[in-house]
């Protein structure tokens, strides 16, 4: 029987204690981050690397009666638990891990041909085909490229590399390991709007896109047996359920079963995504929670506790490879893993402890996990769950123990802390990634979650079982599908029902990062900490040293804003020896004329000379990622070199005006400021 909670029982930080993984996987996401903004190559976190091992290695070893190794020990933190230079260590073997990661376009890489012409390639089919309404999507890695410079044939180049994004026609019987032979124009994918497609296949090392592609199959079976076998074995699991259950609960378990949601119609997937339960559609903790739970129950009756532990931790692998492995499900894969470990030796797993092995071992594998938007709300919902839980669960108790036999208590605290306070825990947590990242949170998941979640078990389960004996007995299969189906359509017709809903999703502004690490540091402060601790804190803080420098950046903030506001005249800034010209209008408009040849100097130049937080410009052929221009007028040839063509395409695929500029056009600065073309032509252009 639970107890209620001693409300005079002094409190305990989840931060204390023992948590290495959890420092580590904090040290490695700074030096990824780090990494990431200065793109410095991999040698320099190397050489990092080193002298970090060497000052360690260094405080082991010496006597202590040198008095420079006390110093060094000191330094180091070698005496503690998790010494400093671990963690120091960590921090450079990341950044290194990322810069390493990061593909180098050089002819040999397939993005260097991107937005040149036709080419030909030969590679091998490495994920699952993504099949949609009107296309398919095939992840290839290139084996061999040829440049087709007319219909007779090109020139081949050896050792080419990398990974394409293939788009083609809806129909064919494509597969993992397929050998192709593709013909198309690589292109560098879009950015449009507040996304950008680029940096999401980037982020999967995908840096070029062919659509339209032309396919030809010159072999089959190239890709990794094992692999191939479990892929199989999902199509497999999908045909049973098409078989077993009609449409669309049918594509509903194979989104919550096989992580196959491509079937579902885009009327539900809204509905889903207006009422906050994406992710029931999609395998996360709660999948792998359960089917942790079933394996280790099942194997430990079969094999004994340790064997059975093991097959549960195979079985838990080999289902996160067949569901194809996303960040989200790889996270929960490892903790839920992690708990059958830990069950075997009888030990409790440390939430914090567990979930930064997850996060470290992931960012190593893949340094580009931290920009996955699944990992982002997996990791911010599970480190929600750890360190709030128990405390409001507590709390819960104790507020029906007051009013309620402890009997009652008992039975209403678990169902209504599993399905109500922990949704709202992993919301509140939640909520600012989703509104930094879709610039849109929905208020009914709140209470669309209680209502389907006590069925999600159920569908897992029956679901699983109706399509593993579909697979093996079909009549075994069609009558387990009978006890499941209610179930599943349950969840369907709430969903449908409460996302048609005229109201649903609050609208967000987009925001700046810097707002989610506020957020977030405000939580944990205000949350995690003793009023006493809070109240020490804000005292070394609120200081009137740091008064006087808040308001002195408040005053200089103000009169730069002041000072950079128009003044009524017309600027003409020659900000190179190259020509480019930056002509601000009375009123504040903005028209860069040419870009120079040096891109961080023309930021530095852009950002001393347009007003404190503009960003809008009216004409601009550089810096596109930090200024974004209402209109591009080109002049010249777009092929004449590598940095045309990639600024000419970036253009071209973003939401901007963009015209080749002509002899005579006028462009409307402001009322009564116009620019006049008076000449255009391949060696410049002359304006007036």
């Amino acid at each position: 029987m639970q107890r209620s909670p001693d409300p005079n029982k002094p409190k305990r930080s989840p931060l204390k204690g023992f948590l290495p993984f959890l420092w580590l996987s904090l040290a490695a996401l700074g030096g990824i981050l780090l990494a990431d903004w200065l793109a410095w190559p991999g040698w320099v976190w190397a050489v990092g690397c080193g002298l970090a091992f060497s000052a360690l290695v260094l405080a082991k070893t010496l006597p202590k009666s040198i008095g420079f190794t006390h110093r060094l020990r000191k330094w180091t933190g070698a005496d503690q638990r998790l010494p400093r230079a671990v963690l120091v260590l960590m921090f450079f073997l990341a950044a290194w891990r990322y810069a390493a990661y990061q593909p180098k376009i050089t002819p040999n890489h397939t993005a260097y041909y991107n937005d040149r012409g036709r080419v030909e390639m030969t590679g091998v089919v490495v994920e699952d085909p993504d099949q949609r309404d009107t296309t398919v999507n095939l992840t290839l890695e290139v084996e061999s490229l040829r440049l087709l410079v007319d219909t007779a044939g090109g020139d081949t180049l050896p050792e080419v590399e990398g990974l394409v994004l293939v788009q083609t026609s809806p129909g064919g019987d494509w597969a993992y390991g397929d050998r192709l032979v593709v013909r198309g124009s690589l292109q560098t994918p879009s950015e449009s709007g507040d996304f950008s497609y680029r940096d999401y296949l980037a982020r999967k090392r995908t840096l070029s896109l062919m659509s339209y592609a032309q396919v030809e199959r010159i072999d089959t079976d190239a890709g990794n047996p094992g692999k191939a076998w479990l892929l199989d074995l999902r199509q497999r699991g999908s045909e049973t359920l098409q078989i077993l259950f009609p449409p669309p609960e049918s594509d509903l378990l194979a989104g919550i079963l096989l992580g196959l949601d491509e079937g579902l119609s885009p009327q539900l997937q809204e509905a889903f995504q207006r009422t906050g339960t994406t992710h029931i559609i999609a395998i996360s903790g709660f999948n792998m929670a359960i089917l942790a739970g079933l394996f280790s129950g099942i194997t430990a009756r079969l094999f004994g506790r340790k064997w059975g532990a093991l097959t549960a931790i195979l079985g838990i692998s080999g289902y996160t490879i067949l569901v194809g492995a996303e960040a989200a499900v790889v996270r929960a894969a490892i903790m839920g893993a992690l708990g059958v470990f830990g069950g075997m030796f009888g030990r409790r797993q440390n939430g914090l402890n567990s979930l930064g092995l997850a996060a470290l071992a992931m960012m190593l594998q893949n340094p580009n996990i931290p920009w996955d938007v699944g990992f982002q709300l997996s990791a911010a919902a599970t480190l929600g769950l750890v360190l709030y839980a128990q405390p409001l669960e507590e709390r819960f108790v104790a507020l029906l123990s007051r009013r309620l036999p402890e009997e009652q208590v008992q039975r209403w605290a678990g169902p209504v802390s599993e399905f109500f306070l922990f949704t709202i825990i992993a919301q509140w947590l939640t909520l600012p990634v989703m509104a930094y990242h879709f610039e849109g949170v929905s208020w009914l998941a709140i209470f669309v979650n209680p209502l389907i979640l006590p069925a999600q078990s159920l569908v897992m389960i029956l679901g699983g079982l109706a399509m593993l004996a579909g697979m093996i007995l079909p009549g075994l299969g069609q009558a387990l599908s009978v006890v499941a189906l209610p179930f599943v359509s349950y969840t369907i017709r709430v969903v449908s029902w409460l996302g048609a809903l005229p109201v649903g999703e609050w609208q967000v502004p987009a925001f700046h990062p810097l707002w989610l690490v506020l957020y977030y540091g405000l939580l944990f402060f205000l949350t995690l900490f003793p009023r006493e601790t809070r109240q020490k804190a804000l005292q070394k803080v609120l200081t009137p040293q740091v008064g006087v420098l808040v308001l002195f950046g408040l005053v200089a903030l103000t009169w730069r804003h002041a000072l950079s506001r128009p003044d009524g005249n017309l600027h003409l800034t020659l900000l190179d020896a190259e020509g480019t010209v930056l002509v601000q209008s009375p009123n504040g408009a903005a028209v860069l004329i040419g870009a120079g040849s040096r891109p961080s100097e023309l930021n530095q130049n852009l950002g001393q000379m347009l007003p404190a937080g503009q960003r809008d410009i009216n004409a601009l052929t550089g810096a596109l990622d930090r200024y974004h221009p209402d209109l591009v007028l080109w002049n010249g040839d777009p092929e004449v070199n590598q940095t045309a063509r990639q600024v000419y395409s970036q253009l071209r695929t973003g939401e901007v005006i963009f015209c080749s500029m002509e002899t005579g056009q006028i462009l409307l600065i402001e009322d009564g400021l116009l620019l006049r073309v008076l000449w255009a032509g391949d060696r410049g252009a002359v304006f007036w």
